[in-house]
């Protein structure tokens, strides 16, 4: 989609020899939103000017890095107890289930998954021990670790979402017209670009905060809206409805890329 001096293709297979040395000669490099962790680094380390800025996304990929942000930044979130794996939780709260941190109903997240995947409402004891087992299932035989419990937030089947690219902002409702809880388009929920200024001027602040420090800028944050913000979850890689669909993502990414070109040349 953009043109550079030099084009590579990278896509799920490791670096060569010859694409390393390229890469040591750049004078800047336009990765693409699924690039790896080894090839985001290695590109990082060996280049000054690397977009988009992954630097908080690697290592703390996944919505346990989410929550570490929001901690880290004072940036108001559902209360969330981290576990990196099925033994901390035992170790914590034991066999029997009769020590939780949050009474029913909260959020069961695990680690990964994205449109609403690995996320779980758990209303009573036998809901948490089908999802225990799920993930010891997962953790077993495919390596899979890391989940979170967290407070769970009525939130009038609404979500807003941020969407920042280069250094434009774009916010959209996603409103849940099903009868579902979870609020992603992919579970059938609709857009609505309707949001009012008085709702961004009290979310500014923390986009702000979160840009200057972390650097994010190609990401789409999720953020509940009840009374106040409270902010959700990171998404690195994101669908592109909200904004208009592929041809007018590929459009505001082609103008962030050139503009962040003129302010490095």
């Amino acid at each position: 989609m953009i043109k550079a001096d030099i084009n590579l293709l990278i896509a799920n297979k490791p670096l060569s020899l010859q694409q390393k040395r390229l890469i040591k000669q750049a004078k800047a490099i336009i990765l693409h939103q699924a690039c790896k962790a080894d090839v985001y680094w290695f590109c990082r380390t060996n280049c000054p000017y690397v977009f988009p800025n992954y630097d908080y996304r690697f290592p703390g990929e996944g919505k346990i890095g989410d929550i570490l942000v929001w901690q880290q930044l004072k940036i108001p979130h559902p209360k969330s107890i981290i576990y990196p794996d099925l033994h901390s939780f035992y170790a914590n709260h034991g066999e029997k289930l009769k020590k939780l941190p949050l009474s029913y109903p909260f959020v069961l997240k695990g680690n990964k998954g994205g449109e609403g995947e690995m996320v779980y409402l758990i209303e009573n004891e036998n809901q948490l021990k089908d999802i225990l087992n799920l993930i010891y299932g997962l953790e077993k035989h495919q390596g899979w670790h890391g989940f979170i419990l967290q407070e769970f937030i009525p939130n009038q089947k609404r979500s807003l979402r941020v969407v920042i690219i280069g250094k434009k902002q774009f916010y959209y409702w996603r409103i849940q017209k099903n009868n579902l809880w979870k609020i992603n388009v992919a579970q059938g929920a609709e857009i609505d670009k309707n949001v009012s200024d008085d709702i961004k001027k009290q979310i500014t602040p923390y986009i702000d905060r979160l840009r200057k420090v972390t650097g994010i800028n190609l990401a789409a944050i999720d953020l509940l809206y009840p009374e106040r913000p409270i902010f959700l979850e990171i998404n690195y890689y994101f669908a592109r409805e909200g904004l208009g669909g592929n041809d007018i993502f590929y459009q505001l990414l082609e103008e962030a890329v050139k503009e962040w070109l003129k302010e490095i040349s």
